[in-house]
């Protein structure tokens, strides 16, 4: 819908029984991605705590939501939204001062993918914009991979490239250099 000229975007929040439902979430699908609603979805946020409550978990302390049953559940919600353009939100992180638990955790969000996370507490926010920074060599990296002049495979920095599979990796990281920048290297 529009209000004054202005269209709205949706957040969708998987946090419900139906997540643990791999049937319920292709629907999802099949309904989300019809040009109407997928214009207007940036990004889904996987609600973490909430799948915990339905099965009667909070996260340990220490622990990433990773190494609770949520962690394969991520992995199935990954597998599903993602190779239809979805890009996945993290679910938040609980603890206010358990900061390398957090680092652990945006970690293990970025090796499924995501795109981001939510923080609870404004202290999160600087620790979460760190990690989301990328080394120079991925941007080097991912710079050669769409590189017109490119080939089919290469290696570069000892390790295969690819455009043809690694592209969209290749895309996601330059714009995580845009908005993040780059991590230190000293």
């Amino acid at each position: 819908r529009q209000l004054h000229g202005t269209e709205f975007l949706a957040m969708p929040t998987l946090e419900t029984r139906e997540v643990f439902d791999r049937t319920e979430m292709f629907e999802m699908v099949r309904h989300l991605d019809r040009d109407s609603v997928r214009s207007r979805i940036p990004v889904i946020r996987i609600g973490g705590n909430d799948l915990l409550s339905l099965i009667g978990m909070r996260r340990p302390v220490g622990r990433t939501i990773y190494e609770t049953p949520i962690g394969q559940v991520i992995s199935s919600l990954v597998t599903t939204f993602c190779p239809y353009g979805f890009s996945l939100s993290a679910p938040v992180f609980e603890y206010l001062n358990d900061f390398s638990t957090l680092a652990r955790e945006v970690d293990q969000d970025l090796a499924h993918g995501l795109v981001g996370k939510t923080a609870i507490h404004p202290d999160q926010v600087p620790h979460i914009e760190y990690l989301y920074k990328v080394t120079a060599k991925d941007v080097d990296v991912a710079q050669m991979i769409l590189a017109k002049e490119a080939p089919a495979v290469f290696n570069f920095h000892e390790a295969m490239c690819e455009p043809a599979t690694h592209s969209v990796w290749a895309r996601r990281v330059l714009d995580a250099a845009e908005h993040f920048g780059l991590k230190d290297d000293s």
